[in-house]
């Protein structure tokens, strides 16, 4: 049977994330990326791997400086409150 592996849905979940916070569509990101939508909803379903070449190019279309932004990305900083940090 198919399994995901754990790295494959960490990326999944934060494609869909990062795209969402920056308030994206599938479809534009799709579009810009020259995909089906379809295809995009593979990629955050975590049923296909994302290729290294589309990495970069999301990152671009995301707003992000490099791919390991989306591959590193930890939403849990996004809540972590003010005095956790200091």
């Amino acid at each position: 049977m198919y399994q995901q592996s754990p790295e494959r849905i960490r990326i999944a979940r934060n494609i869909k994330l990062i795209r969402e916070i920056r308030n994206f569509d599938q479809r534009y990101v799709a579009s810009e990326l020259r995909v089906a939508r379809s295809t995009l909803s593979t990629w955050e379903n975590g049923l296909t791997e994302v290729k290294i070449e589309t990495l970069i190019r999301l990152a671009q279309i995301l707003g992000l400086d490099n791919y390991r932004q989306i591959i590193d990305f930890d939403p849990d900083l996004l809540f972590k409150k003010k005095s956790e940090e200091y």
